[in-house]
């Protein structure tokens, strides 16, 4: 019974509780009383609760009254914006907007108070090339010559602003590296300057008539050159006369150095064919760094062979058609293109006039020739040597010294104690000392005897690995494969009658 008692009160207690909540409820949400509120009530309820400033503390307000520090100026608010000047290539458009003629009045007022300037777009769209009248190509090799050209073709301001863009970017040592070009009336549309890694920093008139800076991938074809010589007067004066890149020169006469004598091995009628790799414009100039890839040099009695090879450890080297490398420990030419004018034995000096020991031998070349490490080692001796005149004495593994006197100057850097690399430049030819003309005194000592220089013997300094020489031979059935296919060029020297 007192349970029954116990239920019937708990139902009564909720039945209270849900009463007056939903009574409550119900009156929260009744809008219709808000209706009978007029608006001059409203008024006088919102004027008795607004703040009025008149009401506050004297003392209050002058503690939160803002003053200027002592000693504090004022600084007069510009009405400019920086705009920067874009200079990554990896974005295509670099358009440097005309600050002057800015619509201020577009940027909204809080723009201006968080941002230093307008945010750039990483991108800007390349305005549509024109109609191009006539196309100009100049090469330029230095900042004073590029300032002149622009000189020449843009008013003062624009050209200005175009070198102040490109001067530190165009590749100096690529020819045609400037094209302009210009509608029926003369005006440049358009400017293209060949930069490094194959690419090109142009800009283009929008319909401003301003500039809009963009990089572009330089259009270039790789073409595969095969050309065949004949030896006329000397080895050098052939590669270059018959149009070869400089740099290939360089490359075959410094590879052949370490085993041929040029005075006494090569002949007139020699024949030389080469084959390498060119990025070309559409002008035919050649871009960037060309490739040797095999060289090819039919003497009286047997021929030498050079093969382009990249090892296993990633080094690329020159190699012949059994894997020997054509680089030797010490070479027996350290000058390229030099003329052999006295041997190696006894022979009448041409100064004291009587017959004497000749311990090395000569190479007769123009004053400021490079002269070259003959292989790896330490500088022993880097200075002033009685008839030597400027000398350097260069010490090297397996009890090898070799010997450079009658220079005009040493390298930068060069004195005793440094380390040197074969091919490196240690000096220039000159003609110090005892010395009738600019020539080189080259000798090589084995362990203190000095020995001809021309009739050294060493061993290739790297060859090719048994693990490796699968790869190699592919290399070499490929690469004369590639010659053969190649179309020939014969120079004016190869000309067979």
């Amino acid at each position: 019974m007192q349970g029954f008692d116990k239920k019937k009160i708990n139902f009564i207690i909720i039945f209270i509780f849900g009463y007056f909540s939903i009574y409550n409820i119900s009156k929260f949400n009744n809008y219709e009383s808000l209706k009978s509120v007029s608006d001059e009530d409203l008024i006088e309820l919102t004027t008795d609760l607004s703040y009025e400033q008149d009401s506050l503390d004297p003392d209050v307000e002058e503690k939160f009254k803002l003053t200027k520090k002592k000693g504090e100026e004022t600084t007069e608010i510009v009405d400019k914006l920086e705009i920067a000047k874009l200079t990554n290539q990896d974005i295509s458009s670099d358009y440097l907007d005309d600050e002057k003629n800015l619509n201020l009045s577009l940027i909204p007022i809080f723009e201006t108070m968080l941002f230093s300037g307008i945010p750039n777009p990483k991108q800007k769209p390349i305005p549509e090339r024109d109609t191009i009248f006539k196309s100009t190509a100049i090469t330029v090799k230095s900042k004073k010559s590029l300032r002149t050209t622009l000189d020449k073709f843009l008013d003062k301001k624009e050209a200005k602003l175009v070198f102040d863009r490109v001067y530190g970017f165009i590749d100096y040592k690529i020819e045609e590296n400037l094209k302009l070009m210009s509608d029926e009336s003369d005006q440049i549309i358009e400017i293209n300057t060949y930069i490094k890694d194959y690419r090109q920093l142009n800009s283009r008139r929008n319909k401003n008539k301003d500039f809009v800076f963009y990089y572009q991938d330089a259009p270039t074809e790789t073409k595969v050159i095969r050309k065949r010589m004949k030896v006329k007067n000397s080895l050098s004066s052939t590669l270059k006369s018959a149009g070869i890149p400089k740099k290939i020169v360089q490359n075959y006469l410094h590879h052949l150095s370490y085993t041929m004598d040029f005075q006494r091995d090569v002949r007139n009628g020699d024949l030389i064919e080469l084959l390498y790799e060119a990025n070309f414009t559409k002008s035919n100039v050649i871009i960037g760094n060309p490739l040797l890839i095999y060289g090819l040099v039919h003497l009286m009695d047997h021929k030498l062979e050079l093969f382009r090879y990249r090892l296993q450890n990633g080094n690329i080297d020159y190699f012949d058609a059994n894997g020997k490398s054509i680089r030797k420990h010490l070479m027996r030419t350290p000058v390229q293109g030099a003329r052999l004018t006295s041997k190696f034995g006894v022979r009448k000096h041409p100064i004291l006039g009587y017959s004497k020991m000749h311990r090395g031998v000569d190479f007769a070349a123009k004053r400021g020739t490079p002269i070259m490490a003959a292989g790896d080692g330490r500088i022993s001796f880097a200075g002033r040597n009685g008839s030597f005149g400027r000398f350097i004495e260069i010490k090297h593994l397996n009890n090898f010294k070799t010997r450079y006197a009658h220079m005009y100057k040493f390298a930068k850097g060069i004195k005793k104690g440094r380390v040197v690399k074969q091919g490196d430049v240690i000096g220039y030819v000159g003609n110090s000392g005892r010395s009738t003309g600019p020539h080189l005194h080259y000798e090589v000592k084995h362990k203190n005897r000095t020995i001809n220089p021309m009739k050294l013997k060493l061993q290739s300094s790297a060859n090719i690995e048994d693990g490796d020489r699968p790869n190699f031979y592919a290399n070499v059935s490929l690469t004369r494969e590639r010659f053969l296919s190649a179309k020939l060029q014969e120079s004016e020297t190869a000309r067979i009658d």
